[in-house]
């Protein structure tokens, strides 16, 4: 088991407590789909916010949906 979210994150504030809370690295994934499609690695807090908008980008061209976990 490895800590992360319960369930889709919502907007990026959202995602920046469950950051603080789980800690650095991370990744943000698309919560449909496969493949690793949708899926961003973050290093730290300074690459968060585009990680988080890529992943939802990549997900809803490729899934239809960017909900992301």
């Amino acid at each position: 088991m490895c800590p992360g979210s319960d369930g889709v994150i919502k907007n990026l504030k959202e995602a920046k407590e469950i950051a603080l809370k789980i800690g650095f690295p991370l990744i943000v994934k698309a919560s449909a789909g496969g493949g690793g499609r949708g899926m961003k690695l973050v290093l730290n807090s300074n690459s968060l916010e585009s990680a988080f908008k890529s992943a939802k980008k990549e997900a809803d061209a490729a899934f239809g949906n960017d909900d992301v976990i």
